[in-house]
């Protein structure tokens, strides 16, 4: 059984973690009623540059600080020297970028969105935005290993109150700009950055010691072109739809992927933390093949995630009418089912992506996801060409199977999996067909009905899957505090 100070740290990581995607549905009302279509369409592309810069910025330092922080947890003064090293070499790469991007920023804006779009001042924003952000998520990754959830806590209230406070005050400040949005995402960025450096300088002093990332370019570089490919995957259809159509209907889908930021919401913060619990015991159990300890993280992670798509596709279409009072956005609940499940893989996915961490094998990451990214850039292109919105919407669901197969086809070389498949393949395949039919075949009835079948057909589901699970937690609650 999963432990209770598991689940209390888990708790945490989930909400807390996900806290960027809570302030990004706080903040859709006042988008709506405060931004134009086009406006907002341009505010997701500005966005979606942050997250690209992000990546190069980073440099997957999070992932390697992560992995160095177990192997030289018992040596804490080389440990601190290494932490250090890491954070002032972030700040050094940040200055780095910002001093270029003065002089390549207008010349490559200027040739991607063919002079529609400016570089000055959100396109520079975006990446100083970037660099701060890039400081802060490495804090926290190393705050989930370090299983310290009370600051990661505190961290991450901090931004999000910080990020929805400027924002709401700069949209009723200067309506109908992007003003607000921007320094909200920009001097939240400034204030959990300075927070972030007080606590590294007084925990680990300032040490910079460049020979303790030897071998960190290895390390890293596959997973910069895995996360540069993942963002391809995730954010080029934004791109896309402006080249083919135009803001607004840039504006209109984004707020449709938003809309499904529920699910995410629920698994981002606890697969960070799961990650930590399963290395630990590799590492303790010098395993290369899977085990029922480690098995019950992800069968459990799948279930949620059941779950999770189940009360997005049903309660966001009742929801976001009582704070979203532009009618325009509403056109975006049709594509709701085929994006909810689109996530029908991420437990099976993040099983496969974990040993390939761990074993420091992450040259595969960058040959799955160049593949799929080559595939999705392809499948959206065409499809959007010839069926607008909808062709985005079928590519990003098509994707996701080509992308889970390869990437078993890589891991299974360093890893034997094995595992219940009827909780992580049958099940969740099974629930992704009745979504379909029912949403193609009764389009006609009522949304609502529909979508309330299938939550009932998949919690019996999960049920009946799961009773033995669900029945020894009832025990151990009654047990514990009964």
């Amino acid at each position: 059984m999963i432990s209770r100070h598991f689940l209390k740290s888990s708790l945490i990581y989930s909400i807390f973690g996900a806290l960027p995607l809570a302030s990004s549905i706080i903040l859709l009302p006042f988008y709506t009623n405060l931004l134009s279509t086009t406006d907002f369409g341009l505010l997701a592309i500005f966005i979606s540059f942050t997250l690209l810069m992000q990546i190069f910025v980073n440099l997957s330092f999070d992932a390697l600080v992560g992995i160095h922080y177990f192997e030289l947890k018992d040596n804490s003064e080389k440990l601190n020297a290494y932490i250090s090293t890491v954070f002032i070499s972030l700040i050094i790469i940040g200055a780095i970028f910002i001093s270029i991007s003065f002089i390549l920023g207008p010349p490559i804006f200027k040739w991607v969105f063919s002079g529609k779009i400016d570089f000055f001042p959100y396109g520079f924003m975006s990446i100083a935005t970037a660099v701060f952000n890039s400081f802060f998520k490495t804090y926290t990754f190393l705050l989930i290993n370090q299983q310290r959830p009370i600051r990661f806590l505190w961290m991450n209230l901090f931004n999000f109150i910080l990020t929805i406070a400027i924002s709401i005050f700069g949209l009723y400040l200067y309506p109908q700009t992007l003003i607000g949005p921007m320094n909200g995402r920009l001097l939240s960025g400034v204030g959990i950055f300075l927070l972030t450096f007080l606590y590294v300088i007084s925990e680990t002093g300032i040490v910079y010691k460049p020979r303790l990332l030897k071998g960190a370019i290895a390390f890293c570089a596959p997973i910069v072109i895995y996360f540069s490919m993942s963002w391809l995957i995730s954010y080029a259809d934004r791109f896309i739809i402006n080249y083919f159509d135009n803001p607004a209907d840039v504006g209109v889908f984004d707020f449709s992927v938003k809309c499904t930021l529920l699910i995410d919401f629920a698994l981002g913060g606890l697969i960070s933390a799961i990650y930590p619990k399963v290395y630990s015991i590799w590492k303790e159990q010098k395993i290369n093949y899977s085990s029922p300890e480690v098995n019950k993280y992800f069968h459990s992670l799948s279930a949620l995630n059941l779950l999770m798509i189940a009360l997005t596709i049903l309660f966001i279409p009742l929801i976001i009418p009582m704070v979203v009072t532009n009618k325009n956005y509403y056109l975006s609940f049709q594509f709701l089912p085929i994006l909810s499940i689109s996530f029908i893989t991420r437990a099976l996915l993040n099983m496969y992506i974990a040993p390939v961490y761990f074993f420091k094998k992450t040259i595969i990451l960058p040959k799955v996801f160049f593949i799929t990214a080559v595939f999705q850039f392809t499948i959206s292109f065409f499809m959007v060409k010839y069926f607008g919105l909808w062709g985005a919407v079928w590519a990003i669901a098509l994707i996701k199977p080509i992308q889970l197969v390869m990437m078993w086809y890589e891991s299974n070389k360093i890893f034997k999996f094995s595992f219940n498949s009827m909780k992580l393949i049958f099940l969740p395949l099974a629930y992704c067909i009745l979504v379909i039919a029912t949403n193609y075949f009764l389009s006609g009835y009522n949304y609502y009905i529909i979508n309330s079948f299938g939550l009932f057909i998949v919690c019996v589901l999960i049920f009946l899957v799961y009773r033995n699970e669900i029945f020894d937690s009832f025990s151990f609650i009654k047990k514990k505090y009964l």
